[in-house]
């Protein structure tokens, strides 16, 4: 809070006339972001819809550095989230989703974001070794493997691989398993419905 205040140029319990305490403000603030992104429109695709909702998502977490942080440790729900996300549902639904399965996929998607890009930040932070030194947390994971793979099954190998530890590391891969999965679900009578318009999940 003092320096939200600093960076506001106003006193310390300035801020206390607008929000009650820290998490109150990070709700405005996640609330502020939910409001800037551009998102995918509810369109009868469901598959282009989850995964342009996910590079929202993930875009959002790194215009705004600390966002999936936020999101995951800070409870509530955006009321621009709450209707956007409702629209989705009724897409999901709509090419051929149970009301539950479309609610689990568009929480699995933000999660499986937050979670990833947690993650991926995480791999820049620097740990002390034995020597005197450091080296990051990638460097490490990479390391181990390099030392575990050398010679064995080419699985291994996956995890040595330069494009694993960079930028979206495994995410994209993750997602596209996971929809394929979710593609079993769809009704079987629903599947080629060319399902609601944008206008009427808007």
């Amino acid at each position: 809070m003092p320096g939200v205040a600093a960076r506001l140029g106003v006193g310390h319990s300035t801020l206390y006339r607008y929000v009650d305490n820290r998490e109150a403000l990070v709700r405005l603030a996640v609330e502020l972001v939910a409001e800037r992104t551009v998102w995918p429109s509810a369109g009868p695709a469901w598959r282009a819809l989850l995964t342009g909702f996910a590079d929202a998502l993930w875009g959002a977490c790194e215009a705004f550095p600390g966002l999936d942080e936020a999101i995951l440790t800070t409870p509530g729900t955006p009321r621009v989230m709450v209707d956007l996300l409702t629209g989705y549902g009724g897409a999901l639904v709509g090419a051929g989703l149970t009301p539950r399965d479309a609610a689990v996929a568009v929480d699995f998607v933000a999660d499986l974001v937050f979670s990833s890009s947690v993650a991926m930040r995480g791999l820049d932070r620097r740990l002390p070794d034995a020597a005197g030194g450091s080296s990051t947390a990638r460097e490490r994971y990479r390391r181990a493997w390099a030392r575990e793979s050398a010679g064995r099954h080419p699985f291994e190998a996956e995890f040595t691989a330069e494009e694993t530890w960079h930028g979206r590391g495994w995410f994209d891969d993750k997602l596209d398993i996971f929809l394929d999965g979710l593609a079993t679900r769809i009704a079987p009578d629903r599947a080629a419905s060319p399902g609601p318009s944008t206008e009427e999940n808007a």
